[in-house]
């Protein structure tokens, strides 16, 4: 009789083990993910409204301009490796938790995020490089320049996808504190 008491004993013992390793587990994956989705859309933030704006009204607009282009591949690259690092998790605490409509809801926004960046990164950024490779000066062109108006229509696109991107972020930010367990 005593030894099945302890046997049941050793047993609720290892049970209630594994689910604080279960738990240690999740924290760390909400760690991960919280962490990736702080560096990514803090510095989207930094750059965005500090930086880029600092650069521009210090440095003349050609050498802000070459500045921040030595910039923009690290800027993008950082933010899909968090973006990804971000879904990631967020999947798999999707899948060791409970699956919710939120919770979906975000990793729908991260991906459609990391898709914009990549978009950024892979087809408006080389896109731009070429249309400011056969420039000497955007300033020095007329602003009916074709050339001009093209750089003119990429940069604006460019800044409209880091803004929606940035927007998701936010949104993301809040359904992720809206459904974070304390």
């Amino acid at each position: 009789m005593l030894q099945g008491s302890r046997g049941t004993v050793c047993r609720e013992l290892h049970e209630l083990s594994g689910r604080k390793e279960e738990a240690m587990v999740t924290v760390m994956l909400r760690f991960i993910y919280l962490l990736a989705l702080a560096v990514w859309i803090g510095s989207m933030t930094f750059f965005s409204f500090l930086a880029a704006p600092s650069i521009f009204k210090v440095l003349p607009r050609e050498e802000a301009g070459t500045v921040v282009t030595a910039i923009f591949p690290k800027y993008y690259w950082l933010g899909v490796v968090c973006g990804v690092v971000a879904l990631a998790t967020s999947l798999v605490l999707g899948v060791r938790t409970r699956w919710s409509v939120l919770l979906l809801a975000r990793s729908i926004l991260l991906g459609i995020m990391i898709v914009g960046v990549l978009y950024s990164v892979l087809v408006l950024q080389p896109k731009m490089h070429a249309v400011k490779a056969q420039i000497a000066s955007v300033e020095s062109l007329s602003p009916t320049d074709p050339l001009r108006m093209e750089f003119g229509r990429l940069h604006g696109r460019s800044l409209g996808i880091n803004a929606a991107v940035l927007l998701l972020g936010v949104i993301v930010v809040f359904i992720t504190a809206f459904t974070m367990k304390v």
